[in-house]
């Protein structure tokens, strides 16, 4: 039996969907040591997935069984190979904006590969799984881990792209490159409400509506991850590449995706950044907060609870920090 863990990511926002330029998308985000993807597996005559975790509901249940069975034919297809046992230990929540999609593909795709003795590398699982199609960030992390950023993609007629539409409406484009990573060591709360998710056909209407995203809002957005976020998370400066996180939530695609989501998710957003740096994870519901050393964590973990109490409504706040090593192997 082969076992396979993979990280979930922060999506912190993507740069450019003005596409003047002639490429666009082009992601940054963070890979994280929790939640994770644990998946075990064997060799088989046909396909067999079996559901480990507890307390998940019975629609889930079936979507995750669903999305690994058609991630599983395509890779057997792909390799020759008729069957797969997968078992299911641990999983991230579905449409939470943690990357859960992602790692569910690239880690069966992995697992599979692996246990047929095959040497697929990431980009190809990607490919044959239909993922990356927008951002890299959830490849990327899967991969390697830590703080990422992408080059998007070619944008026009008879480029990579011609339209602006999430990954989900992006099949057959290469994986964007791989432009900036480096580790990221400082601590993470995500905080979790619990409500109604963005995904599906109301994602790729949402591309369509609000595209192009205005010149002048896309070059900020690249003034503060060039000349703000980057040199901050070499230096390790949490201040300013905290303060980096706050502002892009009020620009751009992160905007709309903001503007999206329920009044409380907003009220909550400012919440946290009144005590930390805090954004929305692609389109949310999760909030996550920057924390340097516990004090930090704790002011966040009391501000969320205090928020859920208040408001009356159920969350789920999870304390984690970076990933820097992508998908850990197991046999």
């Amino acid at each position: 039996m082969i076992a396979l863990r993979s990280p979930s990511r922060i999506h912190i926002g993507l740069i450019d969907l003005n596409g003047s330029l002639g490429r666009v998308d082009g992601g940054l985000g963070i890979a994280l040591d929790y939640p994770n993807f644990y998946i075990e597996g064997r060799e088989s005559s046909e396909i067999e997935i079996e559901i480990g975790c507890k307390g998940i509901q019975e629609d889930t249940l079936s979507s995750i069984r669903d999305r690994l069975y058609q991630v599983s034919r395509r890779v057997l297809d792909y390799i020759g190979e008729e069957g797969i046992y997968i078992k299911v230990r641990d999983t991230i929540p579905l449409h939470s904006g943690l990357g859960s999609g992602t790692q569910m593909a690239l880690s069966t795709g992995m697992l599979i590969s692996k246990v047929y003795n095959r040497d697929l590398d990431v980009k190809t699982l990607a490919s044959i799984t239909g993922r990356g199609g927008t951002s890299g960030i959830g490849v990327y992390a899967f991969e390697r881990g830590g703080f990422i950023v992408d080059g998007g993609h070619t944008f026009g007629r008879g480029k990579d792209k011609e339209v602006f539409a999430p990954s989900s409406a992006s099949k057959n484009v290469r994986v964007p490159p791989l432009i900036f990573r480096h580790d990221f060591n400082w601590e993470v709360v995500l905080t979790i409400p619990r409500g109604e998710n963005i995904h599906g056909d109301r994602e790729v209407d949402i591309f369509r509506r609000y595209c192009p995203i205005s010149l002048e809002e896309t070059q900020r957005i690249c003034h503060i991850v060039l000349m703000k976020m980057l040199p901050a998370i070499v230096e390790g400066d949490i201040k300013s590449f905290g303060e980096g996180i706050n502002r892009l939530q009020y620009l751009g695609f992160k905007r709309v995706e903001l503007e999206l989501q329920r009044e409380i998710v907003r009220e909550l957003l400012r919440e946290l950044q009144k005590v930390s740096y805090s954004g929305l994870s692609s389109f949310g519901p999760t909030l996550y907060s920057i924390c340097e050393g516990r004090e930090d964590v704790k002011k966040v973990v009391e501000t969320s609870r205090e928020f859920f109490d208040k408001r009356g409504i159920e969350g789920e706040i999870i304390v984690t920090r970076g990933n820097n090593q992508g998908y850990i192997l197991k046999s």
